[in-house]
């Protein structure tokens, strides 16, 4: 269920639950270039926090998906709280001038519930819980606005999420990803960090996603998603004919904002 509040009374709920708020960028959803409602869903297993547009003006919505956010302080201690010091995603927004977006966090950021822990955005972020919280946020805002079809945007972890869902709908038509955690198990290793026993695995469900067309930003400075996550994933399934893979000078945080403008311009398409 999403509920809609004023926004200075949300103000008030994120500022309380979330130790980050003080040191984030101002910036808010009254940047963008068309009025969204804030809410909070608590139709899953989590809570998400999200912004919709107020009044649909088409039968397609652009769906913004956060990154993991600030899941851990360092290696072996995780966050008292994964809401995100970087504000990427709602920066790459306000240069998005498409007439319906949206955006999600990742569970738990921003806004706390009882089933919040510190598991939920460390060893089991990407589960089958996880995308199926989100999945029923999305079908939510879809159904709120009267939306036909999905493009789905994702960031970082983000960037799984948005490939989970695409494979488990039929209401998707195409994924972008900037600097996507496109095969989370890999990246663990590579990383030589703690697995993640729950998470999904985006090419376990290749033949599901064959026909969605994919474009994956790969920041050439990305030294925590590098681009040896991309090649992977496009090495693990068949099919590629969907899947396009371009580099962005960039690294995980910063490069993005001043060519988002440009990269949008990039159709996600199947070749021929």
């Amino acid at each position: 269920m999403l509920k809609a509040i004023p926004f200075g009374i949300l103000y008030l709920i994120l500022l309380a639950g979330c130790q980050t708020q003080s040191s984030m960028p101002e910036i808010s959803y009254t940047d963008l270039n068309q009025k969204v409602q804030p809410a909070i869903s608590d139709t899953g297993f989590f809570p998400i926090y999200t912004w919709s547009p107020v009044i649909p003006s088409s039968s397609q919505l652009r769906i913004y998906i956060e990154g993991d956010g600030r899941a851990w302080l360092r290696s072996g201690r995780a966050a008292f709280d994964p809401t995100p010091v970087n504000r990427l995603v709602h920066h790459l927004m306000m240069k998005d001038s498409y007439s319906d977006i949206a955006y999600l966090s990742q569970p738990c950021q921003y806004v706390m519930s009882t089933a919040c822990n510190k598991n939920v955005w460390t060893f089991e972020r990407y589960s089958q819980r996880v995308v199926e919280t989100m999945n029923q946020v999305v079908s939510g805002i879809k159904e709120k606005g009267g939306y036909k079809t999905l493009e789905l945007v994702g960031y970082s972890g983000g960037g799984a999420i948005a490939l989970l869902l695409a494979a488990t709908r039929d209401d998707v038509i195409s994924v972008r990803t900037v600097a996507g955690n496109l095969a989370p198990h890999f990246t663990n290793r590579l990383h030589a960090v703690s697995a993640m026993p729950l998470a999904l695995n985006p090419a376990d469900y290749q033949k599901k996603l064959v026909g969605i067309p994919q474009v994956h930003f790969v920041g050439t400075g990305d030294s925590i998603i590098p681009g040896e996550v991309s090649r992977h994933y496009v090495n693990a399934i068949k099919d590629t004919s969907c899947v396009t893979i371009k580099s962005v000078e960039a690294d995980h945080q910063q490069g993005w904002v001043s060519e988002w403008s440009g990269l949008l311009a990039i159709q996600p398409k199947c070749k021929q």
